[in-house]
C-alpha cells in the first residue's frame, strides 16, 4: 500500500509541476509583450552594431588616405602631413561623437520599449484586479442588503 501512496504523490507531483511550468491564458498577452520588447531591442542593437561597424571602417579608410597624402609627393611636406592627421583626427571624433549619439538613443529607445511593455502588463493586470474587485463588490453588495420583514 505504501508503494502505491508514493507512486500517487509523484503523479501529483508531476502534474503540479507541469502546471507551474505550463503557460496559462492569462500569462499569455505578458510573454508577448516581453517577446515584442525584447524583438524591439535586438532590432536597435543590431542598427546600432552596423552603423557602428562602418563608422570604424570609414575610419580605416580616412586612415589610409591620410598616410598616403603623407607620403605622396617627392618631399616630405611637415604642414601637408599635420593637416592630414588633423583631418582624419576631426573626423574620428565626428565619429565618435555619432557613436554617443547613437548609444544615447538606442538605450532611450530600449528603455521606452521596456516602460511601454511594463505599463501594458500593469494595466492589463490592473483592468482584471479591478473587473474581480467589481465582481466580488457587485457580490458582496447583494448579500449586504436587508431583507424587507
Amino acid at each position: 500500500m505504501a508503494k502505491d501512496q508514493s507512486q500517487t504523490n509523484i503523479t501529483d507531483l508531476v502534474r503540479q509541476t507541469q502546471a507551474l511550468l505550463s503557460p496559462n491564458g492569462a500569462a499569455a498577452p505578458q510573454i508577448e509583450q516581453v517577446m515584442e520588447m525584447q524583438e524591439g531591442m535586438l532590432k536597435q542593437a543590431e542598427a546600432f552594431n552596423r552603423h557602428w561597424i562602418e563608422r570604424r571602417q570609414k575610419a580605416v579608410d580616412t586612415a589610409l588616405e591620410a598616410m598616403n597624402e603623407m607620403q605622396s609627393g617627392d618631399k616630405t611636406d611637415p604642414a601637408a602631413a599635420m593637416r592630414a592627421i588633423a583631418d582624419w583626427q576631426r573626423g574620428s571624433l565626428e565619429r565618435l561623437t555619432e557613436d554617443l549619439q547613437e548609444w544615447t538613443a538606442m538605450w532611450m529607445k530600449a528603455t521606452q520599449l521596456a516602460a511601454t511593455a511594463q505599463n501594458d502588463a500593469a494595466s492589463s493586470d490592473d483592468g482584471k484586479a479591478t473587473k474581480a474587485k467589481g465582481q466580488s463588490a457587485s457580490s458582496g453588495s447583494k448579500s449586504d442588503h436587508a431583507t424587507p420583514v
